[in-house]
């Protein structure tokens, strides 16, 4: 009885983190990445997208670095960090964990995160070619489960 109620619980805590997130279309930004890039939440029209938000100071994103920085390698990746400090002090945080500043977007305002209803993180959202949410976490998400949702998403 007690496990049913944690998973209960597990359950209720997770649709309380993801009752404001936007579904539908992603919503329409440009923005720029630390490394002066310009980028902007328009699909690819052969591959799934993540945006995925963090934050430094999210132990459960630092365990989760790994697996972002190995998905950027194949797939658009906008790592939107939020209310992480200035654009010097991500940049030092970046380079000291090997996180690519190509596709890094400072939040720094939460206006980001706002348009994106988002709360809690590490929150990720799985953008299919069309352009449509098609899955949202909330939370640890192992390599495999980033993959194969990008993969379901890119169908």
């Amino acid at each position: 009885m007690q496990f049913m109620m944690v998973i209960l619980a597990i359950f209720v805590i997770r649709a309380w983190q993801q009752q404001d997130l936007s579904v539908g279309m992603v919503p329409s930004f440009t923005s720029q990445t630390l490394s002066g890039q310009v980028v902007n939440s328009n699909p690819l029209p052969d591959q799934a997208m993540l945006i995925h938000f963090w934050a430094t100071w999210c132990s459960i994103c630092r365990l989760e670095n790994d697996n972002i920085q190995a998905l950027s390698k194949d797939y658009k990746v906008l790592n939107i960090a939020m209310q992480s400090g200035t654009n010097a002090e991500l940049k030092k945080y970046a380079n000291k964990h090997n996180m690519r500043l190509d596709n890094i977007i400072n939040d720094n305002s939460g206006s980001l995160a706002k348009l994106f209803g988002v709360r809690a993180t590490p929150s990720s959202f799985f953008i299919n070619t069309k352009g449509k949410i098609q899955f949202v976490e909330v939370g640890y998400v192992t390599t495999w489960g980033y993959k194969l949702r990008l993969w379901w998403a890119g169908l």
